[in-house]
């Protein structure tokens, strides 16, 4: 069974979530902007499952850029 928690596509479901998530381009995980208000509706539960993500202006998030080009 699918735990909704912990899968993107379910929070993405939401407009009122899914506005504040990003996808990096190189390895597709996803993560919640990193400029996103203190407070939103399901930011709680993208804190714990998801996870801040920032990206470059390439569409890459920090863990990809270190590990070399893309």
């Amino acid at each position: 069974m699918k735990n909704e928690d912990k899968d993107p596509e379910w929070y993405l479901q939401d407009p009122r979530i899914r506005k504040w998530m990003v996808q990096c381009v190189a390895c597709n995980r996803w993560g919640y902007r990193h400029d996103a208000p203190p407070k939103f509706h399901g930011r709680a539960q993208l804190e714990e499952h998801i996870g801040e993500m920032k990206l470059d202006d390439r569409g890459v998030c920090g863990q990809c850029k270190e590990a070399g080009p893309v």
